[in-house]
């Protein structure tokens, strides 16, 4: 696995590859999220993946502009929406929450993305 990943970033430096993205980090994300700075960090990969999948090829530039609740607490579990701008796409990414002893555990929900154009 690590002599395929050496040989792609090798190729790609040989070919004059590159791919930069630019993703805003900034902690705390806009909107209303109940995820405290440590868990928002930890969702910033997660919802970027997302970002690709449904960017332009050439689009390069990715924000979360907006954060809401669609379903209160309860129990340790809630329901959130994060709202992602790639270049000229928007989608909105549905993430299930819940407590559990060691920290939050959150799932998005791949079939509920929805995007628009």
């Amino acid at each position: 696995m690590k002599k395929g990943l050496l040989l792609l970033l090798a190729a790609m430096t040989v070919s004059g590859v590159v791919f930069a993205y630019n993703y805003d980090t900034k902690v705390p994300v806009p909107g209303k999220t109940l995820a405290d700075g440590k868990l928002q960090s930890e969702m910033l990969f997660p919802v970027y993946a997302y970002g690709l999948r449904i960017a332009a090829s050439d689009c390069q530039d990715f924000a979360i502009t907006n954060t809401e609740i669609t379903k209160q607490k309860n129990n340790g579990a809630w329901e959130e929406v994060w709202t992602l701008k790639a270049c000229k796409r928007t989608a909105r990414i549905p993430i299930k929450f819940t407590t559990t002893e060691e920290g939050t555990d959150f799932a998005i929900d791949p079939m509920g993305v929805k995007v628009a154009k």
